[in-house]
């Protein structure tokens, strides 16, 4: 029985190593990819350069033929890293790649809560980006979605946000196909699935009336977009709102119980890491700070809340 237990130590100590190891050690090009988008600030895409990425052959070749997709992904890493500044800006983590100031502390050595939120939001930008490039005609794989009308009574009018490409677009840029399908991928994934899932809940039905004195004969119907900002708000939320997992080795099989396979549905909905976030009260030090309010969420006293610096 003692042999057993320690048997069982070894082996969680073990799974526990491989976990870090694989997020440290050889990574998808998902994780690749995302990380070379938020990492290069001032880089822009040009066509053929997706090496600049880590890219794949299977990306370097989407990029050569369509053209305009580097553009559309140059606008995309400016849109997210923009936003994530902006809507972390009086937070405790302000979208810093590293921990308290340390580079060997980078959030892409493990999987942590801001790893999780970076793939959601890079995500999200880009399938917000192709979308809208599709409405422009600024991308040469899409063009202007065909239109609906109400009681098949429909014309040509306006042009819409094609969701559906930006969606396909994005998991094929990111390899979902070959990410692999353990326990790191499939989080990955699923952090990638909640980003572009928030895009979907911005997109909005506009329709224009078409008749003679105002009347209403025929309507012409389109999917819009919200601003990327509306996104970011409910990103935020599954940011302050991720599960933690604990890392499972698949080669163990086990009943799953009713109550355990629901709690797994409503968690797919959620962003997931596995690693908790180190202590970053250290990096606040010197950062200004507006309101009382502001303090608080990094941590600050209210006495201290007057003071302009921290």
């Amino acid at each position: 029985m003692f042999s057993y237990c320690i048997f069982n130590v070894l082996l969680l100590c073990a799974v526990s190593i491989f976990a870090t190891k694989i997020v440290e050690g050889s990574q998808p090009i998902l994780q690749k990819t995302i990380e070379a988008l938020f990492s290069d600030r001032t880089q822009e895409i040009y066509p053929g350069a997706c090496k600049l990425l880590k890219a794949s052959k299977r990306q370097t070749k989407m990029c050569d033929r369509d053209t305009g997709l580097s553009n559309v992904l140059t606008i995309a890493k400016e849109q997210a890293i923009t936003a994530c500044e902006e809507t972390f800006n009086y937070d405790r983590w302000n979208c810093s790649l590293v921990f308290n100031k340390k580079p060997k502390r980078s959030i892409f050595n493990k999987l942590y809560r801001e790893t999780a939120f970076i793939h959601a939001l890079m995500a999200a930008s880009i399938t917000h980006s192709v979308a809208k490039a599709c409405a422009t005609g600024d991308l040469a794989s899409c063009s202007c979605p065909g239109n609906f009308g109400k009681n098949n009574t429909w014309k040509m009018a306006g042009c819409g946000d094609d969701f559906r490409h930006g969606k396909r677009m994005t998991k094929n840029f990111l390899d979902f196909k070959h990410a692999g399908n353990d326990q790191i991928a499939e989080i990955l994934k699923q952090d990638v699935i909640v980003g572009v899932d928030s895009i979907a809940e911005q997109l909005k039905e506009v329709c224009k009336c078409h008749g003679f004195s105002g009347s209403c004969t025929t309507k012409t119907c389109w999917k819009r977009l919200g601003p990327f900002n509306s996104a970011m708000g409910l990103l935020k939320k599954h940011y302050h709102h991720a599960t933690k997992k604990k890392f499972m080795n698949y080669t163990i099989k086990r009943a799953i119980s009713p109550k355990v396979r629901n709690r797994m549905k409503t968690e797919r909905k959620n962003l997931v890491y596995l690693q908790r976030t180190p202590n970053l009260c250290v990096s606040t030090k010197g950062r200004i700070r507006l309101n009382v309010i502001a303090a608080r969420d990094v941590g600050v006293s209210k006495d201290m809340a007057d003071k302009a610096v921290i």
